[in-house]
Protein backbone atom coordinates (compact mmCIF):
# COMPACT_ATOMS: atom_id res chain seq x y z
CA UNK A 1 0.00 0.00 0.00
CA UNK A 2 1.34 3.35 -0.96
CA UNK A 3 1.06 6.01 1.80
CA UNK A 4 0.63 9.63 0.81
CA UNK A 5 3.20 11.26 3.10
CA UNK A 6 2.11 14.70 2.04
CA UNK A 7 -1.43 14.12 3.24
CA UNK A 8 -0.22 12.73 6.52
CA UNK A 9 2.00 15.74 7.04
CA UNK A 10 -0.88 18.09 6.35
CA UNK A 11 -3.13 16.34 8.89
CA UNK A 12 -0.41 16.59 11.55
CA UNK A 13 0.00 20.32 10.91
CA UNK A 14 -3.82 20.88 11.09
CA UNK A 15 -4.11 19.03 14.43
CA UNK A 16 -1.19 21.00 15.82
CA UNK A 17 -2.80 24.29 14.79
CA UNK A 18 -6.15 23.33 16.26
CA UNK A 19 -4.52 22.26 19.54
CA UNK A 20 -2.56 25.52 19.70
CA UNK A 21 -5.72 27.50 19.05
CA UNK A 22 -7.61 25.71 21.81
CA UNK A 23 -4.72 26.28 24.20
CA UNK A 24 -4.74 29.99 23.46
CA UNK A 25 -8.51 30.10 23.86
CA UNK A 26 -8.41 28.27 27.21
CA UNK A 27 -5.54 30.43 28.43
CA UNK A 28 -7.44 33.56 27.47
CA UNK A 29 -10.57 32.44 29.32
CA UNK A 30 -8.55 31.48 32.38
CA UNK A 31 -6.73 34.78 32.35
CA UNK A 32 -9.95 36.81 32.23
CA UNK A 33 -11.48 34.73 35.04
CA UNK A 34 -8.83 35.76 37.55
CA UNK A 35 -9.12 39.49 36.87
CA UNK A 36 -10.25 41.44 39.99
CA UNK A 37 -13.91 42.47 39.86
CA UNK A 38 -14.69 46.07 39.06
CA UNK A 39 -15.74 47.82 42.30
CA UNK A 40 -18.70 50.16 42.15
CA UNK A 41 -18.30 53.54 43.86
CA UNK A 42 -20.96 53.93 46.60
CA UNK A 43 -23.38 56.78 46.06
CA UNK A 44 -23.36 59.54 48.68
CA UNK A 45 -26.49 59.60 50.84
CA UNK A 46 -29.20 61.80 49.50
CA UNK A 47 -29.57 65.01 51.43
CA UNK A 48 -32.94 65.46 53.04
CA UNK A 49 -34.70 68.79 52.93
CA UNK A 50 -36.61 67.93 56.13
CA UNK A 51 -34.90 69.54 59.16
CA UNK A 52 -34.19 67.31 62.17
CA UNK A 53 -36.99 67.21 64.69
CA UNK A 54 -36.49 69.30 67.81
CA UNK A 55 -38.08 68.85 71.22
CA UNK A 56 -40.33 71.75 72.14
CA UNK A 57 -40.61 72.28 75.86
CA UNK A 58 -43.84 73.79 77.15
CA UNK A 59 -43.57 77.23 78.71
CA UNK A 60 -43.48 77.55 82.48
CA UNK A 61 -44.07 80.37 84.94
CA UNK A 62 -41.40 79.58 87.55
CA UNK A 63 -39.30 82.41 86.13
CA UNK A 64 -42.00 84.91 87.19
CA UNK A 65 -41.35 84.32 90.88
CA UNK A 66 -38.33 85.94 92.56
CA UNK A 67 -35.22 83.90 93.28
CA UNK A 68 -33.92 83.22 96.77
CA UNK A 69 -31.17 85.83 96.31
CA UNK A 70 -33.73 88.45 95.30
CA UNK A 71 -35.98 87.63 98.24
CA UNK A 72 -33.08 87.70 100.69
CA UNK A 73 -32.60 91.38 99.84
CA UNK A 74 -36.10 92.12 101.21
CA UNK A 75 -35.68 90.03 104.33
CA UNK A 76 -37.15 86.71 103.18
CA UNK A 77 -34.42 84.35 104.36
CA UNK A 78 -36.26 81.03 104.07
CA UNK A 79 -37.24 79.97 100.58
CA UNK A 80 -38.78 77.03 98.70
CA UNK A 81 -37.94 76.98 94.98
CA UNK A 82 -40.84 77.62 92.56
CA UNK A 83 -42.52 74.60 90.98
CA UNK A 84 -45.18 74.28 88.32
CA UNK A 85 -48.76 74.30 89.55
CA UNK A 86 -50.43 71.32 87.87
CA UNK A 87 -53.89 72.48 86.83
CA UNK A 88 -56.50 69.73 86.70
CA UNK A 89 -60.12 68.91 87.40
CA UNK A 90 -59.38 68.23 91.05
CA UNK A 91 -56.69 70.93 91.35
CA UNK A 92 -58.13 74.14 89.85
CA UNK A 93 -55.96 77.21 90.11
CA UNK A 94 -57.67 79.82 92.29
CA UNK A 95 -55.60 82.79 93.32
CA UNK A 96 -58.22 83.59 95.92
CA UNK A 97 -60.97 81.13 96.80
CA UNK A 98 -63.62 83.78 97.28
CA UNK A 99 -66.84 82.57 98.90
CA UNK A 100 -65.77 78.97 98.36
CA UNK A 101 -67.16 79.08 94.82
CA UNK A 102 -65.43 78.91 91.41
CA UNK A 103 -65.08 82.18 89.57
CA UNK A 104 -65.26 82.63 85.75
CA UNK A 105 -61.52 83.32 85.38
CA UNK A 106 -60.52 80.22 87.33
CA UNK A 107 -61.31 78.00 84.34
CA UNK A 108 -59.19 80.22 82.08
CA UNK A 109 -55.93 79.75 84.00
CA UNK A 110 -53.65 77.95 81.51
CA UNK A 111 -50.34 77.99 83.41
CA UNK A 112 -49.36 78.32 87.04
CA UNK A 113 -46.44 78.20 89.46
CA UNK A 114 -46.09 78.33 93.23
CA UNK A 115 -43.43 78.83 95.91
CA UNK A 116 -43.01 79.81 99.56
CA UNK A 117 -40.80 82.19 101.47
CA UNK A 118 -40.66 83.33 105.06
CA UNK A 119 -38.94 85.45 107.68
CA UNK A 120 -39.27 85.79 111.43
CA UNK A 121 -42.69 87.42 110.94
CA UNK A 122 -44.32 84.56 109.06
CA UNK A 123 -44.74 82.79 105.72
CA UNK A 124 -45.73 84.02 102.26
CA UNK A 125 -47.46 81.54 99.96
CA UNK A 126 -46.82 82.65 96.37
CA UNK A 127 -49.10 81.67 93.48
CA UNK A 128 -48.84 83.05 89.93
CA UNK A 129 -51.10 82.32 86.96
CA UNK A 130 -51.38 83.13 83.27
CA UNK A 131 -54.83 83.41 81.71
CA UNK A 132 -56.44 82.85 78.34
CA UNK A 133 -59.06 85.52 77.63
CA UNK A 134 -58.57 87.48 80.87
CA UNK A 135 -56.08 90.18 81.78
CA UNK A 136 -54.45 90.31 85.17
CA UNK A 137 -56.31 93.55 85.89
CA UNK A 138 -59.65 91.86 85.18
CA UNK A 139 -58.78 89.04 87.57
CA UNK A 140 -57.79 91.47 90.32
CA UNK A 141 -61.00 93.45 89.87
CA UNK A 142 -63.01 90.21 89.83
CA UNK A 143 -61.43 89.03 93.09
CA UNK A 144 -62.26 92.35 94.74
CA UNK A 145 -65.91 92.14 93.69
CA UNK A 146 -66.22 88.46 94.65
CA UNK A 147 -64.96 89.16 98.16
CA UNK A 148 -67.95 91.38 98.78
CA UNK A 149 -69.46 88.22 100.25
CA UNK A 150 -67.01 88.66 103.15
CA UNK A 151 -65.81 85.06 103.06
CA UNK A 152 -62.60 83.38 101.81
CA UNK A 153 -61.27 79.83 102.04
CA UNK A 154 -57.58 78.99 102.38
CA UNK A 155 -56.51 75.34 102.52
CA UNK A 156 -59.92 74.23 103.75
CA UNK A 157 -59.92 76.89 106.47
CA UNK A 158 -62.64 79.54 106.44
CA UNK A 159 -61.97 83.23 107.05
CA UNK A 160 -64.40 86.09 107.46
CA UNK A 161 -64.30 89.75 108.56
CA UNK A 162 -62.56 90.67 105.32
CA UNK A 163 -61.01 94.14 105.51
CA UNK A 164 -59.18 95.95 102.72
CA UNK A 165 -55.81 97.64 102.88
CA UNK A 166 -53.94 99.74 100.34
CA UNK A 167 -50.33 99.49 99.22
CA UNK A 168 -48.19 101.76 97.02
CA UNK A 169 -49.08 101.05 93.38
CA UNK A 170 -46.55 98.63 91.91
CA UNK A 171 -48.59 96.78 89.24
CA UNK A 172 -51.22 97.51 86.61
CA UNK A 173 -53.80 96.41 89.17
CA UNK A 174 -53.60 95.35 92.81
CA UNK A 175 -55.83 94.62 95.75
CA UNK A 176 -55.05 93.84 99.39
CA UNK A 177 -57.17 92.43 102.19
CA UNK A 178 -56.89 90.74 105.57
CA UNK A 179 -59.26 88.23 107.19
CA UNK A 180 -59.85 86.55 110.52
CA UNK A 181 -60.56 82.83 111.02
CA UNK A 182 -64.07 81.63 111.75
CA UNK A 183 -62.67 79.35 114.45
CA UNK A 184 -60.24 80.11 117.26
CA UNK A 185 -57.19 78.68 115.54
CA UNK A 186 -54.96 81.69 116.08
CA UNK A 187 -54.16 82.22 112.38
CA UNK A 188 -54.92 85.41 110.53
CA UNK A 189 -54.15 86.13 106.89
CA UNK A 190 -53.37 89.10 104.67
CA UNK A 191 -53.36 88.78 100.90
CA UNK A 192 -52.06 91.04 98.15
CA UNK A 193 -53.20 90.31 94.58
CA UNK A 194 -51.21 91.79 91.67
CA UNK A 195 -52.06 91.92 87.96
CA UNK A 196 -49.93 92.67 84.90
CA UNK A 197 -50.59 91.76 81.26
CA UNK A 198 -52.34 88.39 81.09
CA UNK A 199 -50.87 87.37 84.45
CA UNK A 200 -51.90 87.70 88.06
CA UNK A 201 -50.52 86.48 91.36
CA UNK A 202 -51.46 86.29 95.00
CA UNK A 203 -49.16 86.72 97.99
CA UNK A 204 -50.76 85.22 101.09
CA UNK A 205 -49.11 86.02 104.40
CA UNK A 206 -49.97 84.11 107.55
CA UNK A 207 -48.70 83.81 111.10
CA UNK A 208 -50.07 82.40 114.34
CA UNK A 209 -49.13 85.38 116.47
CA UNK A 210 -49.41 88.74 114.82
CA UNK A 211 -51.57 91.75 114.09
CA UNK A 212 -52.89 92.88 110.71
CA UNK A 213 -50.54 95.84 110.42
CA UNK A 214 -47.49 93.59 110.65
CA UNK A 215 -48.71 91.34 107.83
CA UNK A 216 -49.56 94.32 105.67
CA UNK A 217 -46.11 95.78 106.28
CA UNK A 218 -44.39 92.60 105.08
CA UNK A 219 -46.50 92.42 101.90
CA UNK A 220 -45.92 96.08 101.09
CA UNK A 221 -42.19 95.53 101.46
CA UNK A 222 -41.99 92.59 99.04
CA UNK A 223 -44.63 93.84 96.56
CA UNK A 224 -42.27 95.83 94.27
CA UNK A 225 -40.02 92.78 93.84
CA UNK A 226 -42.90 90.48 92.94
CA UNK A 227 -44.46 93.03 90.58
CA UNK A 228 -41.16 93.41 88.72
CA UNK A 229 -40.74 89.63 88.39
CA UNK A 230 -44.33 89.32 87.15
CA UNK A 231 -43.43 91.36 84.07
CA UNK A 232 -40.50 89.19 82.97
CA UNK A 233 -40.64 88.00 79.35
Amino acid sequence: MIVDLGAVHRRILWKTAVASGLAVLVTGCSSSAVQPPVRSVPKPPESSSVPPSSVVHPPTLERLLPTDDELAKVGQDEYVQPVEYIIGETTPLRLVNACGAPQPWDAKAKLGAQAHSSDHHGEIAQLVAEYDGYTGAQVVDGVKKALACGHVTVRDLDFTSVSEFTAPKVAEAQYGFCAAPTERIGVRICVLVLGKGDRAESLLFKNTDWIDKEGQSVLKKVAPLFAEALGRP
